[in-house]
């Protein structure tokens, strides 16, 4: 491909979570700021100053060059950790429904308690909401100081859209970008508890035909979540709509080896946050019930955080497990190199885990849990990185385990690296370079 040349030159990326934040929700980001100015782009970055991230990774500061900009406006928002405690409480601080006081019938359905609610109230449609106000006024100073003519809105978390529907309004000339990495509508408001109420979902449908309608180009990182989104807005142009996938900095990975590990073992390894919808509970039971003979054969390692809906999900079990917490992203690609399957679980369809796609730039195969015909599926397929079973079907998963005691050995040799490349983070900027010139 051919970079384009630009004619406009100052872009100014809104991340509210940028290293030192660190995670998989930073990567896209980042490599955006990284790679936008070699293609003569002056980049500015506006994050939260305070932003509360699950987790930190100071060393990703080292791939920001030195030209790019860093800004940063205020959140009065508590720190991760403390807020997840808070809410956890408050969630189970329930009132049963009232019923009659004759009527013997078991407790009726419950619903969150008077402080819970309120809180709901204040932070709809997510605690991020409350950086809204302080981030429009520093990109508002940014836009006229800096004249800056391009704004490019990555969510989630997915309030930062009020923030460019804001700015849209008070600055016309701008040319504003939202970048889904998520689908909102059809993934966060139906897999996350905090989101998962009715008046979330009337304020989330709003905010976001506010900021499609506002915005000169909407990216989506799969087709289908592409498609999902345009299909809510028909009387919008089809040139406002674009696919740009997530993929993987080949930075990273130049000093990736691979590398036999000290036991006899299969050493599965899974990356990144546990939660519901990338449970191991599928994995974990469908090993269990593995004949001891067979299921000894297997080490599974966990490395990242985890959600506290998965906490039990990996006590009392039968095989061998390793938790071994939260790394920076070169500390946990060191223990990639000694492992001999990635394990990933994505059990709804349109989503796209981005820690795909840094599995993929390892080498190593992929045990996945997601549904034929899903997103995780098809790059599976395109790239040759692996095996799929559906997540429901436990003798599907004992199949593939089956097959990985078998064939590891020549299980990275399917591997089509001319597909894997089509995801280097800087050819994917250099699409997102040309959207910009040719579309906007």
């Amino acid at each position: 491909m051919t970079n384009p040349r630009p004619s406009s030159r100052k872009i100014l990326l809104v991340s509210y979570l940028f290293p030192p934040n660190g995670g998989i929700a930073v990567q896209r980001a980042l490599s955006f700021a990284k790679y936008l100015p070699p293609l003569g782009y002056e980049v500015h970055v506006l994050k939260g100053r305070n932003a509360s991230g699950p987790v930190q990774d100071p060393g990703l500061l080292r791939h920001i060059p030195a030209e790019v900009r860093i800004h940063q406006a205020f959140t009065p928002e508590i720190p991760f950790h403390f807020r997840q405690k808070i809410w956890s409480l408050l969630a189970r601080n329930r009132r049963p429904a009232a019923k009659p006081a004759a009527t013997p019938a078991p407790a009726g359905p419950s619903r969150p308690g008077l402080p819970a609610r309120l809180i709901r109230r204040i932070l709809c449609p997510e605690p991020e909401i409350l950086w809204v106000p302080f981030a429009v006024r520093k990109l508002a100073k940014l836009i006229a100081r800096e004249k800056i003519d391009t704004v490019i809105i990555t969510v989630p978390p997915f309030s930062a859209l009020v923030v460019g529907s804001q700015i849209k309004r008070r600055f016309p000339h701008v040319r504003l970008i939202s970048d889904f990495r998520d689908e909102w509508l059809s993934f966060y408001l139906k897999d996350f508890e905090f989101q998962n109420s009715p008046a979330t979902r009337r304020r989330a449908e709003a905010i976001e035909r506010a900021s499609i309608e506002a915005s000169d180009l909407v990216i989506a990182v799969t087709p289908t979540s592409l498609e999902t989104i345009r299909s809510r807005y028909p009387e919008q142009p089809d040139a406002k709509f674009a696919c740009l996938p997530n993929g993987y900095d080949p930075a990273s990975f130049a000093n990736f080896h691979a590398r036999p590990h000290a036991g006899g073992q299969v050493v599965v390894t899974h990356v990144g946050t546990l939660y519901k919808t990338a449970s191991p509970r599928y994995y974990l039971d469908a090993l269990d019930t593995l004949p001891e003979d067979l299921r000894s054969r297997f080490e599974t390692r966990f490395i990242g955080r985890i959600a506290d809906s998965e906490q039990a999900v990996l006590t009392g079990r039968k095989s061998d497990i390793r938790i071994m917490g939260f790394m920076p992203q070169s500390e946990a690609l060191r223990q990639i190199e000694e492992t001999d399957f990635l394990l990933l679980t994505m059990t709804n369809d349109i989503s796209l885990p981005g820690k795909l796609f840094e599995y993929l730039a390892t080498g190593k195969p992929i045990l996945a849990l997601a549904a034929a015909g899903s997103e995780v599926h098809q790059i599976l397929a395109e790239t040759g990185s692996g095996w799929c079973a559906d997540p429901f079907d436990p003798a599907a998963i004992q199949f593939m385990l089956q097959k990985a005691v078998q064939y590891r050995e020549q299980a990275a040799s399917q591997i089509h690296w001319d597909k894997v490349r089509r995801y280097e983070r800087p050819r994917l900027t250099a699409e997102l370079a040309e959207l910009i010139e040719t579309r906007l």
